[in-house]
């Protein structure tokens, strides 16, 4: 797995890698815009306002959510990648964060109506998953 220092390398590439990957069909992102809308559409079917995406990368998924006029919290350990989605949400309520280290004591008396994660968690063992 990429530590943070391996998706900042890669954040400015990454979107371009995305769509690459999908529109061959191949590994690791086949299918990916399919999962995004997946999500997109159950998050806006369930959520009053207030969404939390872990491992938000280059806010793809949560840039669609934002400019709907929904209110972003998200968490991600690539100082890059944050750069990145915070350009496309100037309003969103950004930090690095490694999820590896549990959720982040700033938002621990935060309540959120929604919570999405995609291509993210899967980098966890099951115990870190449990724990977190």
């Amino acid at each position: 797995m990429l530590n943070s220092s391996g998706f900042d390398l890669w954040a400015d590439e990454y979107d371009k890698s995305v769509n690459l990957s999908e529109e061959e069909d191949s590994y690791p992102f086949a299918g990916y815009k399919s999962v995004l809308n997946r999500v997109y559409y159950h998050s806006r079917a369930s959520a009053a306002g207030k969404i939390l995406d872990i491992g938000f990368g280059t806010g793809l998924l949560s840039k669609r959510l934002y400019e709907e006029g929904y209110s972003i919290y998200g968490m991600d350990f690539s100082e890059k990648m944050i750069e990145l989605a915070g350009e496309k949400m100037a309003g969103a309520h950004l930090i690095r964060h490694d999820f590896a280290e549990g959720f982040p004591e700033i938002w621990a008396d935060e309540k959120f109506d929604c919570i999405i994660s995609t291509y993210a968690i899967h980098h966890l063992d099951d115990e870190q998953k449990f724990a977190f």
